[in-house]
């Protein structure tokens, strides 16, 4: 290889967490983030995930020629096809945060179908735990439904939640009782803001709960797609009576995905694949 090719040679990585609703990549270099893509989906996680990859490696200005290293994680990690490898979305996550804020002891995750809470060891180890698995009580999932009953949109969710003056509390946390109760407490009288703002509250209160199963330890972050959601993350900091750790304005929702490519770059496959000459 000539000098100036050398030059030139530059090592991408990319790593995929592929949930139950959104397909995430991310593209590194020298572990940092060049560019990542989130793509929601319905049906065929693994053309999201392959969407996503594209996205990426558009915006990150990279041929998408040759094969780039990828790590998957997430609950359809296996439907990634272009990843040579795998790890667990909890490996992951903590990887991601502990390059992004490494103060950070606690994490909340809260995506479309995950709940967890996790304690962190300054070497950036998993300390504990505590997990819901069996119910969509305080995930995105759950919130999607009741705004949906309510006849609101999830960009509409934060300005009308705000609304409200007389917030009311939904008592169930299966998802099929809240739906109901959602529609009676409507078909009653009370204002669907007001029902909305009681929504949040309750979700709220849920993952709030299972943070407090663990020992909250200072700094306290919170990820996944309902981080990004401003009024459900207003209201566990109140609840818990805290702030959140900054994350250096990176997208909360697309940890798990750094980190995937952070331990793919780290990992360099086995020495297999070291990165891909992009000239």
């Amino acid at each position: 290889m000539s000098g100036d090719a050398k030059k030139q040679q530059r090592f991408i990585y990319a790593g995929c967490d592929l949930g139950i609703c959104t397909a995430k990549v991310v593209i590194t270099e020298n572990r940092t983030i060049l560019a990542c893509e989130i793509v929601p989906y319905k049906s065929f996680p693994h053309k999201a995930a392959a969407a996503a990859m594209e996205g990426a490696l558009r915006r990150a200005g990279v041929s998408g020629d040759g094969v780039i290293p990828c790590l998957s994680t997430g609950f359809g990690h296996k439907a990634v096809r272009f990843a040579d490898r795998t790890a667990p979305d909890i490996t992951c996550l903590l990887r991601g945060l502990r390059v992004l804020n490494p103060q950070v002891r606690t994490v909340i995750d809260v995506g479309g179908h995950t709940l967890l809470a996790s304690n962190i060891g300054q070497n950036g180890d998993l300390l504990e735990t505590a997990i819901v698995e069996d119910c969509a009580a305080g995930k995105g999932l759950f919130i999607e439904v009741m705004v949906k009953a309510l006849e609101f949109t999830m960009e509409e969710l934060v300005a009308c939640s705000l609304a409200s003056e007389n917030p009311i509390r939904i008592t169930n946390t299966c998802v099929v009782l809240a739906e109901s109760e959602v529609i009676s407490l409507i078909n009653e009288g009370h204002s669907r803001f007001d029902v909305l703002a009681g929504t949040i509250l309750s979700v709220a209160a849920k993952i709030a709960s299972v943070a407090r199963r663990i020992d909250i330890l200072p700094e306290v972050a919170m990820t996944g797609g309902v981080a990004k959601n401003a009024v459900v993350a207003r209201e566990v900091e109140r609840q818990l009576g805290l702030k959140f750790a900054d994350l250096g304005g990176v997208d909360p929702q697309i940890v798990a995905a750094f980190g995937a490519a952070l331990l793919a770059e780290e990992s360099d496959l086995a020495g297999t694949k070291p990165g891909v000459d992009r000239r």
